[in-house]
């Protein structure tokens, strides 16, 4: 007989009845089983039966099932009666994973349209899509373990949940109309809709009318708008209090995204993948542009993953979609309080009445140079394991503050939390700890270690000490940057020393100051600052990083002695008086840390330029910046000091006498990406050459930057240099758990053999 050996995403994503399907169809006889390592496949015949089905399988692979390796063996014995799917032996032993959520499939979307009992049944799912860790509560991932256990299956579900050649085999969520869970709208006058054709009519007819609709999704609630009508999304932005942040779209598909949004080939796969992210793209312009995402190049646009969704996107529908919270709270999930905050407002609900059990945000990629890179991990991605080769066992690692996630270590496992929030609100704060101890009872996990940030004033690090002394664990720091550049050596599996380029807003340095362009030279465990940016005082502190124009006068106060050279436009905007004050503030040196932020160095170009003088969201200014460069008809670096590219006194100068010339916006900020960039790659060229090093890893939220880090491995590259940029983790903070515990790993493996 011969043994297969399969390795990967192969368990809880339908890939044992794959299995079976093409067993079966190729008239083999065998068995298929879970192993520790993934799945083991014995067959009577010789290799090229093994081929010709591991051949069969590829092609019958459900879309989440991913085969990373294959290892056939001939082994004796055999006589196999048919071909079986065999229950786990030492079940307790063998590694039970939750499979993120899965957008709906289109067979899926063909029985809702056609099947009898699940005609107009919008929750309709097999083992191909539907929720997944959304409804888990304990493992192993059983029916019984999850929110669907109170909705007993019809004797038709269980026929299909009982049959290894159906495609809704063993999948947890079977249910239809007459088992399933309901749906239901109540309007804003009380009246209850059921019917599910008549809730979509009454949802549409809420969107035709310019009125917001709050719908229940997988992860949590959404508040949706018709995108075209002007009125609705001025009134989504006064409920949400966001006059500027933008909103994500949801088209029908990629043929109504690219009316108004280019995409690429690898934009697309990104777009109709079974994980149905959010996925940035270069708008075209337009009044919807301008009403949707004020002032940027960009626009963040998702297809439907849910048969609702599909529903209301028809006829070329566009609609807004964003997060329903409570200010200062995460994602809403709890029905009661989704249906008084649609009373509250005045508002439809759309609900359905299976529970979440774990909120879950959409997540957002964005595509750099045709490879992906993740800006929130979330929906779709979470709890899919990153695999590393360090034993994570009993670690957890606390993150940090903004977009903040943690994760725990299992075996060789990092699994990340969902993507949380900004720690500045109590809200944000208990939704830490929920997930914490949903995810710990989950996986039955107690922490030996955890891992914070070395911030005094973190949030995520009080909260990681808390849980340290409640259960005894040991507390290790590490600093913020390494924490980025480990996340990239984890994510790729990188080992030695390398070098790291790590641009970002704000991280407590070990010298306590504030961090943010670092070159280290660092392995797992330890790093050295071979250069950074240069350090600007930060007027107000962490008013600074709100108003950017404050870190323009910083930069032009420190480069010539004065604010005299501040350009025209930004003193008029600012006034006199707020000048005079950050003047005497930087003069004295009262309540003006010092910063060597890139992110801050970005603010003070876009307050220059007059792009941005305030950050309305996390990082408007430069992300307007950005979107300015691309409008340029020249991106000429600028003049810099070749002894000491870090100092970018020259650019700045330069800068000045551009706008004082009246030149084009555009393209001083191109100019400007072009100069940091080169500058950059001055210095680190030079490293390696000082060091031996030629592999560079890039990590950093100024990195999301498509302009910026496009340049820099391009340039890096036409230099000799190998550049790592993350793939599987997040290039902002939602990384930092991920380096934090390879760094614990690391350093508990040396306390073993110490």
């Amino acid at each position: 007989m011969i043994e297969i050996r399969v390795s990967g995403a192969v368990q809880g994503v339908g890939f044992r009845p794959s299995v079976y399907a093409a067993a079966h169809a190729l008239g083999l006889s065998g068995t298929v089983i879970n192993s520790r390592a993934g799945v083991t496949i014995c067959i009577d015949g010789g290799f090229a039966d093994a081929e010709k089905l591991m051949a069969d399988i590829r092609r019958r692979l459900p879309a989440p099932a991913r085969i990373d390796h294959m290892e056939m063996t001939q082994r004796r014995g055999g006589g196999f009666d048919g071909f079986r799917i065999l229950q786990s032996r030492d079940e307790g032993e063998i590694p039970t994973d939750v499979t993120p959520d899965i957008a709906i499939c289109p067979e899926c979307l063909n029985d809702i349209r056609t099947q009898g009992r699940r005609h107009g049944y919008p929750l309709t799912n097999c083992t191909h899509c539907g929720p997944r860790f959304s409804i888990v509560r304990t493992l192993p991932y059983d029916r019984a373990n999850t929110t669907m256990s109170r909705f007993a299956m019809c004797s038709d579900c269980r026929r299909e949940y009982d049959d290894p050649l159906d495609r809704r085999h063993h999948a947890q969520p079977t249910a239809c109309n007459l088992c399933g869970p309901k749906m239901r709208m109540t309007m804003p006058c009380g009246r209850v809709i059921e019917d599910y054709d008549e809730i979509v009519a009454a949802t549409n007819a809420e969107l035709d009318s310019g009125r917001l609709v709050l719908s229940k999704s997988l992860g949590g609630y959404n508040i949706m708008a018709d995108a075209a009508s002007v009125q609705a999304l001025h009134d989504l932005r006064q409920l949400k209090r966001r006059p500027r942040k933008p909103f994500a779209l949801m088209a029908a598909d990629v043929a109504a995204v690219r009316r108004i949004a280019e995409v690429s080939d690898a934009e697309k796969d990104a777009l109709e993948s079974w994980r149905a992210p959010i996925v940035v793209l270069r708008a075209r312009k337009g009044a919807l542009l301008r009403e949707v995402a004020p002032g940027c190049a960009t626009v963040g646009i998702m297809l439907p993953y849910m048969a609702f969704q599909h529903s209301l996107c028809g006829d070329g529908r566009l609609l807004a979609v964003t997060s329903a919270n409570l200010p200062g709270e995460p994602i809403m999930t709890d029905d009661n309080e989704a249906l008084d905050y649609a009373r509250c407002h005045g508002l439809a609900c759309v609900s359905y009445d299976r529970d979440i059990a774990n909120r879950l945000d959409d997540s957002l990629v964005r595509i750099v140079d045709g490879r992906q890179r993740l800006m929130r991990r979330s929906r779709g991605y979470v709890p899919e394991p990153l695999h590393t080769d360090a034993d994570c066992s009993g670690i957890m690692a606390a993150g940090a503050d903004i977009t903040s996630q943690w994760a725990l270590g299992r075996s060789n496992d990092i699994i990340q939390s969902p993507y949380i929030g900004t720690l500045l609100e109590v809200g944000c704060e208990r939704a830490y700890m929920e997930s914490y101890r949903r995810l710990s009872a989950l996986y039955h996990f107690a922490p030996r270690m955890v891992v914070t940030d070395m911030h005094p004033g973190y949030a995520s690090r009080r909260l990681g000490r808390d849980i340290a002394e409640s259960t005894g664990a040991e507390v290790l720091e590490m600093q913020h940057h390494h924490a980025h550049a480990v996340s990239v050596m984890a994510d790729l599996q990188l080992d030695g020393e390398v070098l790291a380029l790590i641009l970002d807003g704000t991280g407590y340095g070990i010298d306590g100051t504030i961090w943010g362009a670092e070159l280290l030279r660092c392995t797992r465990t330890d790093f050295e600052r071979l250069a950074h940016g240069m350090p600007l005082p930060m007027p107000g502190g962490n008013k600074a990083s709100l108003e950017p124009w404050r870190m323009a006068a910083s930069w032009v106060w420190s480069a010539t002695g004065s604010l005299h050279a501040l350009p025209r436009r930004l003193r008029k905007h600012v006034g006199a008086e707020k000048l005079a004050i950050v003047e005497q503030m930087l003069r004295r040196g009262l309540n003006s840390p010092l910063s060597s932020g890139a992110g801050r160095l970005f603010d003070a170009v876009a307050a220059l330029l007059g792009i941005a003088y305030s950050n309305g969201y996390e990082s408007e200014a430069p992300i307007l910046l950005e979107g300015c460069a691309h409008g340029a008809r020249t991106a000429q670096p600028y003049p810099i000091d070749a002894d000491n590219p870090l100092d970018l006194t020259p650019m700045l100068l330069a800068i000045l006498r551009d706008i004082g010339r009246g030149c084009s916006d555009c393209d001083v900020a191109a100019r400007f990406h072009a100069t940091y960039a080169q500058a950059w790659c001055r210095v680190i060229v030079k490293a390696a050459g000082q060091t031996g090093l030629r592999r560079i890893v890039m990590s950093g939220g100024v990195m999301q930057n498509a302009l910026l880090s496009s340049r820099l491995r391009q340039s890096l590259e036409d230099a000799g240099l190998e550049v790592c940029l993350p793939e599987r983790v997040c290039l902002g903070d939602g990384c930092i758990p991920v380096g934090q515990m390879l760094f614990g790993a690391e350093k508990l493996k040396a306390q073993k053999y110490a």
